[in-house]
């Protein structure tokens, strides 16, 4: 028996042959990819208002995805949100957004943040047209008085002067440290405000508190032996400082911020091994800065009013130095037990 043999013709395709309707997908598909895929029922100011509305809700992981891939790209979710929190931008009463002004592909819009107490932020706000919608690409300041300088708020960069130094060898983010685990922070706090006690008790002799404190605190970013310098050219005596305007710690510094603790008496002791009450999550700002804020389920003394329950409340900051967490920043207040907790 021969084999069956199946004949295939082929031949051309054209333009009478193919049918119509193809050629239409064909043209739209074609259409769409010139055109992005805009959604022509989205505007920038609707990008804008979804953005700020993510940070009042504190969505930052949706206000990051509606970022342009080159941002997305050039740092990470973690540190736009620190960056949004140390703006202030998810505290906000109200935005008030002008008109956008749009150059093709490129729209601008100016909004401005106002807060609780009155203040504001200007902001303008650069989008682009991508994967069919408004994404964002960079928020700019307003120029600074005198200097004029503009800055791209979300771009990673050293913002302080204490950091330029600490960040000159880095490639990570300032931000891209872990948190502690309640437990570490817990004893971070205690160690902390046992030292703060310490010094009360003693009459106000801080030393041990000043020596456990960071070098960023400490020197602002400077060489301490350019704050050390004891001769006589001019050049070198004008960076002495000896006003200390840049605020660098002392410990004559911290006597006279908690002078009035001192005259109290107030006794903390009461706090250690105790639990800790965190008023909100511990964070890492943008800058690098861990802030541990809250209170100890414990009650404290205050020698002046016997009788009284009171209780601590502290704002503590941390910076990594030498693979430890260092003391750079210090509030404490003590209040009646029965008060609530400061927002």
């Amino acid at each position: 028996m021969e084999p069956v043999r199946k004949t295939v013709t082929l031949r051309a395709v054209t333009r009478a042959n193919f049918p119509q309707r193809s050629l239409c997908a064909v043209a739209l598909i074609f259409g769409a990819l010139l055109c992005g895929c805009e959604d022509r029922s989205k505007t920038a100011r609707d990008a804008a208002e979804d953005l700020a509305r993510h940070f009042a809700e504190q969505r930052f992981a949706e206000a990051y995805q509606q970022a342009a891939s080159a941002f997305r790209f050039t740092r990470s979710g973690s540190y736009f949100e620190a960056r949004v929190r140390d703006l202030g931008l998810c505290d906000a009463r109200e935005v008030k957004w002008g008109e956008p002004e749009r150059h093709g592909r490129l729209a601008t819009i100016r909004g401005v943040f106002i807060f609780k107490d009155g203040s504001m932020l200007p902001l303008n706000f650069d989008f682009s047209m991508e994967d069919g919608g408004w994404r964002l690409i960079e928020a700019r300041s307003d120029p600074a008085p005198g200097t004029g300088k503009v800055e791209d708020v979300f771009a990673v960069a050293s913002r302080t002067k204490d950091t330029i130094g600490a960040r000159a060898m880095e490639i990570l983010e300032p931000n891209a440290v872990e948190i502690p685990a309640e437990p570490q922070l817990r004893q971070l706090a205690e160690d902390t405000l046992l030292l703060f006690n310490e010094a009360i008790q003693n009459g106000g002799d801080f030393s041990p508190l000043y020596a456990a404190a960071s070098d960023r605190w400490k020197f602002r970013g400077r060489d301490p032996r350019e704050l050390a310098y004891g001769g006589s050219d001019p050049s070198r005596l004008a960076k002495l400082d000896p006003y200390n305007n840049e605020n660098r710690l002392t410990a004559a510094a911290l006597r006279n911020a908690f002078a009035a603790a001192i005259e109290a008496k107030v006794d903390l002791s009461p706090i250690k091994g105790k639990k800790i009450i965190l008023s909100e999550p511990a964070r890492v700002n943008s800058d690098g800065v861990l802030n541990v804020n809250g209170t100890f389920d414990s009650p404290v003394y205050q020698a002046n009013m016997p009788g009284q329950n009171r209780k601590v409340e502290f704002g503590l900051e941390y910076v990594r130095e030498a693979a430890q967490w260092k003391l750079f920043g210090l509030t404490v207040r003590i209040i009646a037990a029965d008060t609530a907790p400061a927002k």
